[in-house]
């Protein structure tokens, strides 16, 4: 399906996102072929990735800092890496919530700011942005959704909303979907949105924002179609585009030694975790190593924000990176075990490089089993289930796919 494209007329479009870089990374893409076709694009984001929105547009709007300072701190990286028991991440969970209100409040505000001094013909918003949604509600402002995954607004039979896990049946799938969708409306816009409505003297219903979700926004899931093709039963506004990447220059990004690592070895693997940690990263590296090893394989391990910490010297089997471009190294390995990110999962795809996907949290399990039903990997296993004998039979998996 031919991607989405902003109307001739729309000279001026605000791409707003929260998150983590992750979350930024598909509207930077989109911004970046907006500026190619003319258009003059804003970016609303988080005031820590200004510098990066900046190597594609000069107009940057920044939302506070909190925000980022909160879901990168040592609690949420502990529930988010499965440590600890479920009680007390759940109980980190309910505490973080209280804290979330206020800063939300001011996300509300800052994105409200940013509409007003760059005055869009479109906003292109991400999910958790709230804003958007009472500028088209209430001043009729024209708004595009820009999602990097599916499952989580319009509802289907065929898949549950990415947070309720394996699919099920058609009505289970489908219930899935008001639960999620209550807990987003009443506690995200209704709920921190609430003094910002009472300022405004406006008043929203959950029905009326539920209809605006599920009939009126137009939505882009940028994401490849081969992964989870379109159901029947979507809404004619809700389209699948593609992946959304941005072009980013190969010099200086690739860390010395690498090719001749590469070139010393003649059947190498990927193993990274991305922004994810877990209780064990020595352990796992250890059996990363080993098993590599046993397997006659060579190994590029990616410590990033520490998932893996292999111990000092590394084996000559063995190399370690902190970051590396994955359109440069995965069409020359074997083979990439990873979190299953989305923007990992789609550069493993592109490079039809065989993939398994060892899941953390949310939408990484949904990836790992559509990566497995596309036959574009084999089957992982969640984090903490970790054990060096999983792992030597993912391995094993895998070299069945050497090509």
């Amino acid at each position: 399906m031919a991607a989405v494209s902003v109307s001739p007329h729309a000279m001026k479009v605000l791409l707003m996102s929260l998150g983590s870089r992750g979350d930024m990374e598909p509207f930077l893409a989109l911004g970046q072929e907006l500026v190619e076709q003319g258009m003059e694009v804003g970016f609303c984001m988080p005031a820590q990735f200004e510098s990066t929105a900046q190597e594609v547009s000069p107009h940057f709007f920044p939302q506070d800092v909190s925000f980022i300072e909160l879901i990168e701190g040592p609690e949420i990286r502990k529930v988010m890496g499965q440590v600890g028991s479920g009680f007390s991440r759940l109980a980190t969970m309910i505490r973080l919530a209280r804290q979330t209100k206020p800063i939300q409040q001011q996300l509300i505000c800052d994105q409200e700011a940013a509409v007003q001094a760059f005055a869009p013909d479109e906003v292109v918003f991400h999910i958790k942005c709230i804003y958007p949604v009472l500028y088209a509600l209430r001043l009729g402002g024209r708004v595009r959704m820009l999602s990097p995954m599916p499952c989580l607004i319009h509802p289907t039979a065929l898949h549950p909303h990415i947070a309720f896990g394996k699919p099920r049946n058609g009505w289970w799938n489908r219930m899935t979907y008001a639960i999620a969708e209550r807990a987003l409306v009443h506690q995200s816009i209704l709920g921190y949105g609430k003094a910002f409505l009472e300022e405004k003297g406006w008043k929203l219903t959950g029905s009326e924002l539920r209809s605006f979700y599920r009939r009126s926004c137009p939505v882009e899931y940028a994401y490849d179609a081969s992964l989870f093709k379109r159901p029947a039963d979507w809404p004619a506004q809700a389209k699948i585009t593609r992946f959304r990447e941005r072009k980013k220059p190969l010099e200086g990004r690739c860390p010395d030694g690498l090719e001749a690592f590469l070139s010393a070895h003649n059947e190498v693997i990927y193993v990274g975790f991305g922004s994810m940690v877990n209780p064990q990263p020595q352990r796992v590296a250890e059996d990363v190593m080993a098993v590599c090893a046993e397997a006659g394989l060579g190994v590029i391990m990616n410590r990033s924000w520490g998932g893996l910490k292999p111990p000092e010297p590394l084996p000559s089997h063995a190399f370690l990176v902190d970051d590396v471009p994955f359109e440069w190294l995965f069409p020359q390995v074997k083979a990439a075990v990873h979190h299953g990110g989305s923007g990992t999962t789609h550069s493993a795809l592109r490079c039809q490089t065989p993939q398994a996907i060892i899941p953390h949290i949310a939408d990484q399990f949904f990836w790992s089993r559509q990566v497995v039903e596309a036959g574009a990997g084999v089957p992982g296993f969640p984090i903490k289930h970790w054990s060096r004998e999983r792992f030597a039979a993912v391995v094993v998996d895998l070299k069945n796919q050497f090509k």
